[in-house]
């Protein structure tokens, strides 16, 4: 499931571009979205589709309208960037409300239709966790987002992907031993953001 591109038509960035947002921290990607950066979303979105599409099938079990919302959150950010505030809520905060409410408007206008012959019972999310988890899967991604984007791309083969250590060794062409310290090290720093942001973020239902 991929990005589509939104209605609203922005410059060109250079491809050298994309090494850089993945060093940078939401709330910096979100400055340059303001400015019509698409790569700065396309990270965003790369970082957070998950746990909004998780949010979707949880909140509106429906697959379909799940993949909608994430459509349309990103959208919305894409169109609200000049309005964050980094002062009153962490980028996932912002998102996670955005969701919400996207997700509240999508229930209250849809009719509600049986499963399509064939489809897939809305049980699983695809590359993560069980749909009830969804809460736990916006901390992780927030948690991750705050990590070094070496130590971040472990853990996204490993925990979104599924990927044994000697898997990711040969994805990404890093040595067995240095994916294992740096799983060891991006697992730790974790721990850390999220017991930070469990202190400073209320928690979201």
């Amino acid at each position: 499931m991929r990005l589509h591109k939104v209605d609203r038509s922005t410059p060109g960035t250079r491809e050298t571009f994309r090494p850089i947002v993945k060093g940078m921290g939401d709330e910096e990607l979100v400055g340059q979205v303001a400015q019509g950066d698409e790569r700065a979303l396309s990270e965003l979105y790369d970082r957070y589709a998950r746990p909004v599409y998780a949010t979707g099938v949880r909140l509106l079990r429906d697959s379909h309208l799940a993949e909608d919302l994430v459509q349309d959150a990103f959208t919305n950010v894409w169109r609200g960037a000049a309005s964050f505030d980094p002062k009153r809520a962490s980028f996932a905060t912002w998102l996670f409300r955005l969701t919400r409410n996207r997700a509240v408007d999508l229930n209250r206008r849809r009719r509600v239709r049986p499963l399509s012959a064939g489809e897939e019972p809305l049980r699983n999310v695809s590359g993560g966790p069980e749909p009830e988890s969804s809460v736990d899967l916006w901390d992780v991604a927030e948690a991750l987002s705050l990590i070094s984007a070496e130590h971040r791309e472990v853990l996204n083969l490993a925990y979104f992907e599924g990927l044994s250590q000697r898997e990711i060794s040969q994805r990404t062409g890093v040595p067995l031993g240095t994916v294992k310290s740096r799983t060891t090290a991006a697992l730790k720093r974790v721990r850390q953001a999220m017991e930070v942001n469990a202190v400073g973020e209320p928690r979201r239902e």
